[in-house]
């Protein structure tokens, strides 16, 4: 047999579940910052007349999860200049005068293009290059995949 509940028994039971529900909002805590595991190693440059040396070149792109030498041909794009790499000692050369600011916002634009998923923001991506020409940003935490601009 069923039991047909009264209006005063849906209106008690409505208001147990906001009483619920706010109870259970007062006691979660509020997150104030974001806080990230990726994190960028600071530049370590230096100045050689009119060439600009990346001395922990190979520990930044590692940190990204990135080919020393697509980082460097971003960079060297990006500024208009030639430049090279020792995989030996892990510096990359600028030949160009650049401040580590200017190298900074580079780097920074690469990681949002090139490294960050578009979809989660996670740092769990790689890089395929598919028919030469298209590169691809696959996400290996949520599977996204998204067309990025060739390097």
């Amino acid at each position: 047999m069923v039991k047909e509940m009264t209006s005063r028994e849906e209106t008690d039971i409505l208001y147990d579940y906001e009483f619920l529900l706010d109870r259970l909002y007062s006691k979660l805590t509020v997150r104030t910052s974001k806080s990230s595991r990726f994190e960028l190693p600071e530049l370590q440059t230096e100045r050689v007349g009119r060439r600009t040396l990346i001395k922990n070149f190979k520990q930044l792109a590692n940190s990204m999860r990135r080919e020393p030498r697509i980082l460097l041909t971003y960079l060297m794009k990006e500024i208009g200049t030639s430049g090279g790499y020792e995989e030996d000692s892990g510096i990359a050369m600028l030949h160009a005068r650049v401040t580590s600011s200017a190298l900074n916002s580079l780097i920074q634009r690469f990681v949002k293009m090139y490294v960050l998923c578009p979809t989660c923001g996670a740092p769990d991506t790689k890089l395929e290059r598919k028919k030469k020409e298209a590169w691809i940003l696959v996400c290996e935490a949520c599977g996204a995949e998204q067309p990025v601009p060739p390097v």
